[in-house]
């Protein structure tokens, strides 16, 4: 079933409202690339945390996970979205 343009917003901005979200996107924005530990060290959080986070992240199409060896990283999509995301932070400074 596809999202409604209301359906869309709305969930743009639940994702926003998170702190722990909402400070790894700020990272991303400083950055090309984490992996999960670099991200959970960077905002604070446990691995468990940064982990489900960046999963919420991965399913709106704002973020793209890859291997990098042993290790899972997550590099920003750039699209729309993130670009909206960004100019939204950048005008709230």
């Amino acid at each position: 079933m596809a999202l409604t343009q209301t359906q869309k917003i709305t969930d743009t901005f639940a994702i926003l409202a998170d702190p722990t979200r909402l400070a790894i996107l700020q990272a991303f924005f400083n950055s090309k690339e984490y992996c999960v530990s670099d991200i959970a060290s960077k905002v604070n959080v446990s691995l468990s945390a940064a982990s489900h986070q960046l999963a919420r992240l991965e399913a709106r199409g704002i973020v793209s996970c890859y291997r990098k060896g042993q290790k899972i990283c997550y590099q920003l999509n750039k699209n729309s979205l993130t670009k909206k995301i960004k100019n939204i932070l950048e005008a709230t400074k």
